[in-house]
C-alpha cells in the first residue's frame, strides 16, 4: 500500500519526533550536514545495474526460462481471462500484486526518458539491453491492454482482494481475484490514456535504433491512445487504489512526446494549449499523478520557449536549499512522508536534464541545479546521518526488510513469518526517511519502507547521469542464484513432519503433515505425497506375509492411502498421497496438510523400531505453522512420484515398475491410455513420467508406445 500525499498535522509532527528517538540508531554517522558533491563517492555503475534489476522482481506473466531471479516464477497468468483477453505481463505496482496501467506507464515512460537523455551511459556500462528489455516488458503489456482504439485496460486485480493476503506473486491466481477494469468512450480515462500514450511514444523513439518495427507499433498505439484520451476527455472515475488528481497533465505529456517523435507541430501546439504556461511552476515535482513538470520541461526544450523555461526554473528553485521546500537536517529535500526519496530523486532527474541543456534557461542557475541533484542521489546512497544506503543490496547498512511480499517469502500470509526476508530485493529504492532523517527498517512500515516501480524510475536515470560523470563498474558475472538468498534463509522448502499419536499393543498411529514452504519460487503443488518405509523382516521370519500388516487411513485433509509396495528385500513402504489437493505457501490452512495412518500387526507380530521412517519421530503434534518441529528426513516427500526431499533407505532410488504409469501396481490398458495422453502433451493427473519411459532409454516417445502396446498384446 502507498499513498499519493498526506498532510502533516502538528500532532503528527510531534509524534514523529518522539518515535524518532526509538528509531534506527546509526552505527556510522557522517560529520557533514549536507551530502557531498563533485566526486566519485560510490560505485554508480553497480547502483544503476541493481536499480534496473529491481524491475525483474516485479514482473508478472510468463517469465523467461532460466530467469535471472531464481525465486521468481510465472505469476498472474489468468489476467484478462474474465474479459476474454490475454492481459498477462507488465509489472506489479509495488509490494502488492495489483497491476495499474497508470503508474506503470509513468514508470516505463520515465525509464524511457532516462534512455533518451543518457543512452550512452547505459550503453557504455553494458546496461542498455537490460533497461530496454524492462521497458519492453511494460510496453508489451500496454499494447495488449489496448485491444481497440477506444479501449484501454487500466487495472488487473483490486485492493479488497489483493490486500487481504500477503502472498508471493506466483500465488496471486490461486488466492486473489484478478478482475480486469477498462476505460472506453462511455467511461473516459484521459489520465491513464495520456500517460500510456507518452510511454509508448517514448518507446517508439528509444527502440528505433534497435527494433524499428516495434518502434512503429508503439507509435501507432501512442497516437490512437492520445486521440482517444483527447476525444473523450475526463478523469477515470472508476474505483482504483490511486485515483488521479487530473488528466490535462497526462494529455500534455503524451502530446509533447508525440511531437518529439514525429516533429508534427500539431502535437506541440496541442501540448501548449492543454498545459498553458499560466498553470505551471508549482511546488510539487514530476510523479505518476502529476507529469506537468516533466511536460513543461520538454515543451520548453522542444519549442525553445523561454516562458515555459521560466516556469521550469520556478519549480526547480522551490527545491533548492533555503528557498521553499523543507530539508531534513541531513540534507534531503523532503516533500512527503510517502516515498520521500522518490520525489527527491525524480526532482534530481529533472534538475540534471535541465542543467545539461546549455541552450535555454538561466545559465547562472545551472550549476546550482546540478549540485542539488548530485546531493540528493548521494544522500540516497549513503551520505546521510545514519551513513546507510536506501537502495536494497547496495552499499552500507542497506534495507533488509522492504515491504514486498515476494522478497519476504511468507508461507502463512503473515508479515512476521519468517522474521527475515528470504530473498534480497536488489536495487529497490525504499520510500525513505521522515523529515528528521529517522527511518526504520521494518516490513510493516509501508510509509517508509515500501518499494514501487515508480519509486525507482527517476532514480535509475539519475544513476545513469552519475555514472556518465564519475564512472563505477557494474559487477561482472553477477548475479548468481545464491546472491538472492538471505544469509538467514536455510529453511527447507518441502518436508514432512511426523508425530506418534499412539503406540502399543501391536499398533502404531502416526500423524503425517506434508509441508510446502517453497520460495524458489513459491509453487502450488497438487501431486504431493509422502512415504513411510517399513522393515518387515520380523514378520517374514515368523512365517508371516505382507497381508499381516493392516493399514488404516483415519483423519485426513484430502489424502488417500496407497498400500504396501516392496522397495528392496524386506523393506516396504506405504504412501500417503495428496494428489488432487492444492498445497501452497499461501496461509496456514494451505501450506500444510495432515493425515493419520494406523499400522496394526496381526497376532501382535511385528515391530516399528527397525523401520527407516520410525527414526526421529515422537509426539505430541506441534501444529504451529512456523515451527519445524517433527520434521523428519526419513519420511520423504514426493512430487508426482519423484523424490522432492528427504532420504530413502540406504540412499537407494525406489524401484520403478516401468509401464505402471498410474502407480496402481499393474500394467494394463489404463496405463496405455495414459501414455497416449502424455505423448499428446497432456501430463495432468496422477501420472508417473519415469514409468512412462517403458524402454528405459531416457525419452518418452513413440518407441515406448509401440513397446507397451506389444507387451499388452502378449498378455
Amino acid at each position: 500500500m502507498r499513498k499519493k500525499f498526506l498532510k502533516t498535522t502538528s500532532f503528527m509532527l510531534i509524534m514523529s519526533l518522539l518515535v524518532s528517538l526509538f528509531v534506527y540508531a546509526p552505527t556510522t554517522v557522517r560529520a557533514e550536514t549536507s551530502p557531498r558533491v563533485g566526486g566519485s563517492f560510490y560505485n554508480y555503475g553497480e547502483a544503476m545495474q541493481k536499480s534496473i534489476l529491481f524491475y525483474k522482481a516485479n514482473r508478472l506473466g510468463d517469465l523467461p526460462d532460466n530467469y535471472v531471479l531464481p525465486y521468481r516464477g510465472d505469476a498472474a497468468m489468468t489476467d484478462g481471462k474474465d474479459v476474454g483477453l490475454d492481459l498477462t505481463g507488465g509489472w506489479a505496482d509495488a509490494g502488492d500484486g495489483i497491476k495499474f496501467t497508470h503508474p506503470m506507464s509513468y514508470a516505463a515512460g520515465q525509464l524511457g526518458w532516462a534512455v533518451y537523455e543518457y543512452r550512452d551511459a547505459f550503453e557504455k556500462s553494458g546496461q542498455l539491453d537490460d533497461i530496454l528489455d524492462e521497458i519492453k516488458w511494460a510496453t508489451d503489456f500496454f499494447i495488449k491492454a489496448h485491444p481497440s482504439p477506444d479501449v484501454l485496460y487500466y487495472m488487473c486485480g483490486y485492493e479488497e482482494s489483493d490486500h487481504s493476503v500477503w502472498i508471493p506473486h506466483e500465488l496471486l491466481d490461486y488466492k486473489t481475484d484478478r478482475k480486469s477494469f477498462k476505460v472506453d468512450s462511455t467511461t473516459p480515462g484521459s489520465d491513464v490514456a495520456g500517460q500510456t500514450a507518452a510511454a509508448l511514444a517514448i518507446a517508439s523513439i528509444i527502440f528505433e535504433p534497435t527494433d524499428p518495427e516495434y518502434a512503429e507499433t508503439c507509435l501507432t498505439h501512442a497516437k490512437q491512445l492520445f486521440k482517444f484520451g483527447d476525444t473523450y476527455r475526463g478523469k477515470n472515475p472508476l474505483k482504483t487504489l490511486y485515483p488521479s488528481g487530473g488528466y490535462l497533465d497526462d494529455l500534455a505529456w503524451g502530446a509533447i512526446w508525440l511531437y518529439i517523435k514525429t516533429q508534427d507541430a500539431t502535437y506541440l501546439e496541442k501540448a501548449k494549449s492543454i498545459l498553458p504556461v499560466t498553470v505551471l511552476g508549482g511546488q510539487h515535482t514530476h510523479c505518476w499523478d502529476d507529469v506537468s513538470y516533466g511536460a513543461a520541461l520538454k515543451i520548453a526544450q522542444a519549442g525553445r520557449d523561454e516562458s515555459y523555461a521560466a516556469m521550469v526554473e520556478k519549480n526547480l528553485d522551490y527545491w533548492m536549499p533555503g528557498t521553499g521546500i523543507k530539508y531534513t537536517p541531513g540534507g534531503l529535500a523532503w516533500l512527503s512522508q510517502w516515498g520521500s526519496l522518490r520525489y527527491a530523486t525524480t526532482a534530481a532527474f529533472l534538475a540534471f536534464v535541465w542543467s545539461d541543456d546549455k541552450t535555454i534557461g538561466t545559465a547562472s542557475k545551472k550549476q546550482t541545479y546540478h549540485d542539488f541533484a548530485e546531493r540528493q542521489i548521494n544522500y540516497a546512497l549513503g551520505d546521510n546521518p545514519r551513513g546507510g544506503s536506501y537502495e536494497v543490496g547496495f552499499g552500507v547498512d542497506a534495507p533488509e526488510h522492504p515491504h514486498h511480499r515476494t522478497a519476504h517469502g511468507s508461507w502463512t500470509s503473515m508479515l512476521n513469518v519468517p522474521t527475515f526476508h528470504r530473498h534480497i530485493l536488489y536495487g529497490a529504492l525504499v520510500g525513505g526517511p521522515s523529515s528528521d532523517d529517522s527511518w526504520k527498517d521494518d516490513i510493516k512500515d509501508y510509509t517508509l519502507n515500501e518499494v514501487a516501480t515508480d519509486y525507482n524510475a527517476g532514480f535509475v536515470g539519475c544513476l545513469a547521469k552519475m555514472y556518465s560523470m564519475y564512472g563505477g563498474n557494474p559487477l561482472e558475472n553477477w548475479p548468481k542464484a545464491e546472491d538472492f538468498r538471505s544469509p538467514q534463509d536455510n529453511l527447507t522448502e518441502y518436508f514432512t513432519r511426523g508425530w506418534i499419536i499412539y503406540e502399543g499393543y501391536g499398533k502404531l498411529k502416526v500423524m503425517f503433515q506434508i509441508n510446502n514452504r517453497s520460495a524458489w519460487p513459491a509453487t502450488m503443488k497438487d501431486k504431493m505425497s509422502t512415504r513411510y518405509y517399513m522393515d518387515l523382516s520380523e514378520i517374514f521370519e515368523a512365517g508371516g506375509t505382507v497381508d499381516d500388516v493392516q493399514l488404516t487411513l483415519e483423519d485426513s485433509q484430502g489424502a488417500k492411502l496407497i498400500g504396501l509396495k516392496q522397495y528392496k528385500d524386506n523393506i516396504y513402504y506405504f504412501t500417503v498421497d495428496f494428489t488432487g489437493t492444492q498445497i501452497m505457501p499461501a496461509e496456514w490452512e494451505m501450506c500444510e496438510k495432515d493425515a493419520t495412518v494406523q499400522i496394526e500387526y496381526k497376532n501382535g507380530v511385528g515391530s516399528n523400531e527397525n523401520d527407516w521412517s520410525y527414526q526421529n519421530i515422537s509426539g505430541p503434534p506441534d501444529f504451529d505453522a512456523v515451527s519445524f518441529a517433527g520434521m523428519s528426513k526419513y519420511i520423504p516427500v514426493y512430487d508426482n512420484g519423484k523424490l522432492l526431499w528427504g532420504e530413502e533407505p540406504a540412499g537407494k532410488e525406489p524401484e520403478v515398475m516401468y509401464g505402471d504409469i498410474n502407480n496402481d501396481g499393474n500394467i494394463d490398458a489404463i496405463d496405455f491410455a495414459l501414455l497416449k495422453k502424455i505423448l499428446m502433451g497432456d501430463t495432468s493427473g496422477n501420472v508417473n513420467l519415469t514409468a512412462a519411459d517403458f524402454n528405459k532409454d531416457g525419452d518418452i516417445n513413440a518407441i515406448d508406445y509401440a513397446a507397451l502396446k506389444s507387451y499388452l498384446q502378449r498378455g
